[in-house]
């Protein structure tokens, strides 16, 4: 017995050094392509390839893609996922939505991901975003109060962190998770995952700092960062402050809700500049 107990506590060590190594494995996902795609032509998208640098030398790649229209004035600063690099999946399209309301964009690869150099890291992706935050405002010479900040599920941490140190006009934050060791927590409960991890994206010890307007969009049925995390969130955050719930799952909400989707940031966007306080939730 005693030597059964032993192997199954040398087992569980072994484990945890393991999984100590792994640790970026498990959270970044840059994938092999490291070509950028351009968008389908359908989606009428016009890009501008942008190179800039972080502040450690790292050379990242960006899309600039101007508004459809000049209504807003605003530029969109996108953080994107863990998975895959800024021209994957359905982005393009999302931000061929995005463009129809009148918001410039400025999407960006991390370090590690499609043709951005480098490899990831926690203070990496947060150098990477105050990069493209200085290329906005001296490249572009767009000021503070042009410049919102739009994270979706890990990307959401690198936007709170940004927003939380940085003027800026607005914070929206998509499938946002409390912080990756939470949520490592929660996906593997018999492993201390508080006691050995490295990498924190602590948004939920961050969020109460940001104090420009904040707009908090999560699925209901979101399988990946759960409801919970994005409803912490909120409560967490500073007024002011709205959240909205939306059908669909991590990836999806803005196709399959889409209606309750951009008229929310629509109405963000009217609402910038004269919010004074108080909450919504929808």
């Amino acid at each position: 017995m005693t030597w059964l107990i032993g192997s199954v506590v040398l087992l569980y060590l072994a484990l945890l050094v393991v999984l100590w190594f792994a640790e970026s494995r498990l959270i970044y996902f840059p994938g092999a392509e490291r070509s950028l795609t351009p968008p389908p032509a359908a989606l009428q998208l016009p890009i501008e390839r942008a190179q800039f640098s972080a502040e450690d030398g790292v050379k990242l790649v960006g899309w600039v893609m101007p508004a459809a229209d000049s209504t807003s004035g605003f530029w969109l600063l996108v953080c994107h996922g863990n998975a895959g690099n800024l021209s994957q999946f359905d982005r393009p399209a999302h931000y061929a939505a995005l463009r129809q309301l009148g918001l410039n964009l400025f999407a960006f690869d991390y370090r590690g991901y499609g043709e951005s150099a480098g490899m990831p890291s926690e203070h990496g992706l947060y150098r990477d975003a105050d990069a493209a935050y200085r290329y906005l405002r001296e490249e572009r010479r767009v000021p503070p109060e042009r410049i919102i900040v739009f994270g979706h599920s890990l990307g959401s941490a690198v936007a709170v962190h940004l927003a939380s140190r940085t003027p800026v006009a607005g914070l929206i934050v998509e499938g946002g998770l409390v912080s990756v060791v939470q949520r490592g927590q929660e996906l593997y409960p018999f492993i201390p995952v508080r006691w050995i991890a490295r990498t924190r994206f602590s948004s939920i010890e961050k969020i109460p700092r940001v104090m420009a307007p904040k707009l908090f969009l999560h699925a209901v049925a979101d399988e990946v960062i759960p409801l919970s995390h994005g409803r912490r969130l909120f409560q967490a955050a500073a007024e002011p402050k709205t959240l909205v719930e939306l059908a669909g799952s991590h990836s999806d909400a803005f196709a399959l809700d889409s209606a309750k989707y951009f008229s929310s940031i629509a109405r963000f966007l009217a609402e910038l500049g004269g919010q004074k306080g108080g909450r919504r939730q929808a």
